[in-house]
């Protein structure tokens, strides 16, 4: 029970738990912006120095030029030529200077947003693909997360362009103050007539969080619709059924829920927006007004004047800026909390490493044992295996049959190490299996599942990809391609192993049949591997062909080339099944029974009476 309580405590927290939603607080949101900052700066240092850099000094260049303009105008109205040109250099000077400064904005920001690009799809797929198991694909929250993270990518690419115009709408903002206050100081009130401005701009985007939020899951089923509607290996089913109405009403429905949620959070926003801006319009007109007044009376010079004009029309960009660039850094932080998130869940979901970890053995002598096995499901009360105790015997074609439900999947699970029991323990020659690296037990199992995967390469790598170290090793591939029965699917293709696969790659299209075939050529690419499961491997083929392929495995199996690997057949075809060794029958999660074809129809039980209701629907 203890092993069971600490594979438990490697699972993260579900839905409701510990999201990116539940992260607040400044150590968090500082956490998650030191990390997106860091793949800038890993990726592209003096790019990534530069923008941020430039980004402040661009905008004290344009303060520069506004009062070049101021000196140059108040020059003028006195007639001091000297005076004026200087300031028409200070001006021109400034201005060029800026320009400059924008070029290398452009180019800094363009190197970093393609390096980080980079990495992060780097380690985006490495962390969505390399989890050790397979819960994380059941999980809504899990999938929810994905599903904004990839949408929200651009987010986390652009967050040093958001650090640096940040800086850039701070910059120019508290450069303009100081320069409203020496015209007077009661200019200053202006950027905090603006304060109102960011209150309901940071409101906005709460708006817009909780709006993303509310749309994950139905933006899911949508896309999920759309993909249905318009895919070639559904569209069969749509027409004969006449589905497609019912697809597209679906889709309508879950697109108008999509749109109202989104044009109500759109509308709120828009009136904060509206508040926002029309707060700041009454003190822009009052403090022009100000400075109207101060030069009508002497006080303040024309070149104040345009100065005052121009810096107070610029603080309501300045301060929208702040509040645009605001909302994109806490958007891009958000991102980078998912993330996080996303790097949280692959840490929590690696299994614990055994203190003392054991090689795996080369061979199996006496076979794999489960112990008293019992297996629920994350996140559900029911039972799908109930105490099993069962022997799969070194060097055996073992078959496990039942009927639908009856956990047979599930025990497969548990052994390629997807999922960990809850209670009892799997021993591989008397080892717990957790005393094994998980990646090093695996590299000494194979598999072929009834839902492979269709890998839309050459052939040669799409079998190849069994074995890696050997998938470009034409005489290996070759060979799994025989063992498998696949050799006709060779003589057909124009160029052997070297045909692409695949319509919209412009490849060969295969059939079902010729896709599992490979698949099973695939598994069959490790010579010697302990554990072989054939899940289901030939529901695609016809019963003859599987018969005669079983029977090659069951006689490599039983002249020991296999080395002691133990064979595990799931299959419902029971003229395959007869030929195994050990015949496990599996009934709601218990073995009812175990042991060879005779035995199992001398007992007159759950297997008998399965075999015989097949043969006779065969007889007829």
């Amino acid at each position: 029970m203890a092993s069971a309580v600490q594979a438990r405590a490697a699972v993260p927290p579900r839905a409701g738990g510990d999201t990116p939603e539940d992260v607040r607080g400044w150590a968090a949101h500082l956490r998650a912006y030191r990390l997106l900052l860091s793949f800038s700066f890993q990726t592209s240092p003096w790019h990534a120095g530069a923008y941020l850099s430039v980004a402040a000094l661009q905008q004290i260049i344009y303060l520069t030029t506004t009062y070049g303009g101021k000196l140059m105008v108040d020059a003028v109205v006195a007639g001091a030529r000297d005076a004026a040109l200087w300031a028409a250099l200070v001006w021109a000077g400034s201005y060029g200077a800026g320009e400059l400064c924008q070029r290398v904005l452009v180019s800094a920001s363009v190197a970093v947003n393609e390096r980080v690009g980079r990495l992060l799809d780097r380690r985006l797929v490495g962390l969505l693909s390399g989890l050790p198991g397979i819960e994380h694909y059941e999980r809504p929250d899990y999938l929810d997360q994905v599903a904004l993270l990839r949408s929200q990518r651009g987010r986390l690419v652009m967050l040093t362009t958001a650090t640096g115009m940040t800086i850039r709408q701070w910059t120019i903002l508290l450069g303009s103050a100081v320069l409203l206050a020496r015209v007077h100081p009661v200019l200053l009130l202006l950027p905090l007539v603006g304060l109102g401005s960011m209150w309901t701009g940071k409101k906005a985007q709460a708006i817009q969080r909780r709006t993303e939020e509310a749309n994950a899951q139905p933006g899911r089923l949508r896309r999920h619709l759309f993909e249905t509607a318009t895919s070639a290996s559904v569209g069969k089913e749509l027409r004969v059924f006449g589905l497609a109405d019912e697809i597209v009403a679906r889709h309508r429905a879950v697109a108008e829920q999509i749109a109202r949620e989104t044009v109500r959070g759109a509308a709120q926003r828009q009136l904060l927006g509206t508040a926002g801006a029309l707060l700041f319009a009454a003190g822009y007109v009052a403090a022009v007004a100000l400075v109207l007044v101060r030069a009508v009376r002497g006080q303040a010079t024309p070149g104040d004047v345009v100065l005052a004009i121009g810096l107070a029309a610029q603080m309501s960009g300045s301060i929208a800026g702040v509040i645009e660039t605001g909302n994109n850094l806490r958007q891009a932080i958000a991102a980078a909390a998912r993330y996080m998130w996303l790097e949280d869940y692959a840490r929590a979901a690696a299994p614990r490493r055994a203190a003392d970890p054991l090689p795996v053995p080369k061979r199996l002598t006496n076979g794999i044992t489960l112990d008293r096995v019992s297996f629920r499901y994350p996140g559900t009360d029911r039972t799908v295996l109930s105490d099993v105790s069962l022997v799969l015997p070194a060097g055996a074609v073992v078959a496990l049959v039942g009927e639908n439900g009856a956990g047979k999947t599930t025990l497969v699970k548990l052994l390629c190490g997807f999922y960990q029991p809850d209670e009892g323990r799997l021993l591989v020659d008397g080892i717990d299996v957790r005393r094994f690296d998980v990646e090093q037990w695996r590299s000494h199992l194979s598999a072929a599942f009834q839902d492979f995967a269709r890998f839309e390469f050459r052939v040669g790598e799409t079998v190849g990809l069994g074995d890696l170290p050997r998938i470009d090793d034409p005489v290996a591939v070759q060979h799994a391609i025989a063992r498998a029965g696949a050799e006709d699917i060779l003589e057909a293709l124009p160029d052997a192993l070297e045909t692409p696969l695949g319509k919209p790659w412009g490849g060969a299209e295969l059939s079902g049949g010729q896709w599992q075939k490979l698949a099973l050529a695939r598994a069959l690419m490790r010579d010697s591997p302990l554990l072989l499961v054939l899940d289901e491997p030939t529901a695609a083929l016809d019963a003859p062909t599987e018969h005669a392929l079983f029977e090659r495995f069951t006689a490599a199996a039983r002249s020991g080339e296999t080395r002691g690997a133990v064979t595990l057949l799931v299959s419902h075809r029971f003229s395959t099944v007869r030929m195994a060794d050990l015949i496990v029958v599996l009934d709601r999660g218990r073995v009812v029974a175990a042991g060879t074809h005779a035995d199992l129809m001398a007992q007159a039980g759950l297997y008998a009476e399965l075999y015989n209701l097949q043969a006779r629907a065969y007889r007829t």
